[in-house]
């Protein structure tokens, strides 16, 4: 029984290996110890890569290891022979004549380093090197059949966990690529998880952090001002809310800093959970006030709850008409254009014309929130 916990609990590590590369030496140094081996090496080397994917060794010297690969890979019979023959272990005296080494320079090198009698298992489908090998000095002698049989048990174990390990490199490789894209928006983004707490930030939104603007506290957006840090938790919510009709754009106007536009959506959710806790199911965009011109009539209704006509009027008066001009192209008396802007100013926050042209002038310069390719003006 003793013998059945340590084969299980030596398994389970090098499972773990598969998700921590630093776990390897500890793994093969015990798998020295379960094999009678002195010396283990797990290599994962691509047949067009200058270097390997992987690779981990113990009682193994670099300098050594270098010098087999220049002087000695290439006539090493044990490599094609262990190509031929099924992915299990086989003791190198089983695939090629032991004598053979005693009579070449090699062996000599096999025994300063302590490698004269080895054990391995290789992919034969892999384009590459793709193997693993227990060693020992010729003093311990030959492996034998049941320490054979002992390390056969552990290979399938390490294959797996090296193909974990590979599906997880990708996967980080994707993660950081994608990282690098959100790098170059030119706006903040922050991703959120299930929960609501940040999982991700960008580096504009960094920079938003670091001024003061915007704040993290336990891994939640916030901010020191309690009207904007209410706006926050509201688009968050509605952000999160799987079902439509949430409001998904704010406007953060809070005393620390320049305001924003902030606007959320929902991902898709394509990854396995397993890989990536928590995992970013939202994306909060961060922007300095504005918007292309075209794009106000659109924009307007969510930032300030203004109804169509009144965005279509702000959106008139930004463009340079006249009450009067704007009631006789849309067939309106003047009263019902001064109701309407009465209700701008209200929603707003401005009392007076110049001040609203103003505010406006700002969202179109500024943002890029949501564009849209029409250049047509419409009333």
């Amino acid at each position: 029984m003793a013998e059945l916990d340590r084969l299980s609990d030596l398994i389970g590590r090098i499972y773990d290996a598969g998700t921590d590369p630093d776990a390897w030496r500890p793994v093969l140094t015990d798998i020295c110890r379960w094999t009678g081996g002195e010396v283990a090496q797990v290599l994962v080397l691509e047949a067009t890569a200058a270097a390997p994917f992987f690779t981990a060794a113990v009682g193994y010297d670099p300098a050594a290891h270098a010098r087999y690969l220049r002087d000695y890979a290439l006539e090493d019979p044990r490599l094609p022979a262990w190509r031929r023959l099924p992915p299990t272990v086989h003791r190198c005296h089983q695939v090629v004549d032991a004598a053979w080494f005693d009579r070449q320079d090699f062996g000599a090198f096999l025994d300063e380093n302590g490698c004269r009698w080895a054990m391995g298992a290789i992919d034969p489908d892999f384009d590459g090197v793709a193997g693993m090998s227990v060693r020992r000095p010729r003093r311990a002698g030959p492996f034998t059949l049941e320490e054979a049989h002992r390390f056969d048990l552990l290979v399938p174990h390490i294959r797996r966990a090296l193909a974990l390990a590979q599906r997880l490199d990708g996967l980080a490789g994707r993660a950081r690529l994608a990282e690098d894209v959100l790098d170059r928006f030119d706006r903040a983004v922050v991703l959120l998880a299930a929960s609501g707490r940040v999982v991700h930030v960008n580096a504009m939104a960094d920079r938003l952090f670091e001024s003061g603007r915007l704040q993290l506290r336990g891994n939640r957006l916030d901010s020191a001002d309690p009207a904007e840090a209410a706006a926050l938790r509201g688009l968050i919510a509605a952000t999160l809310d799987p079902r439509p009709g949430g409001d998904a754009v704010k406007l953060l106007s809070g005393t620390a800093g320049a305001p924003l536009i902030a606007s959320g959506c929902r991902l898709p959710d394509r990854r396995p959970t397993a890989v990536a806790t928590p995992q970013a199911v939202a994306a909060l965009f961060l922007s300095p006030i504005g918007a292309s011109r075209d794009d106000l009539g659109r924009v307007l209704p969510g930032l300030f709850g203004l109804s169509r006509a009144e965005a279509r009027l702000a959106v008139a008066l930004h463009d340079g008409f006249s009450l009067s001009e704007i009631a006789g192209q849309l067939q309106l008396s003047r009263e019902t254009l001064r109701s309407q802007l009465r209700s701008v100013f209200d929603k707003t926050g401005t009392r007076r014309q110049g001040t609203l042209i103003r505010l406006l002038t700002d969202l179109a310069r500024e943002s890029r929130l949501a564009r849209r390719s029409s250049g047509q003006r419409q009333l």
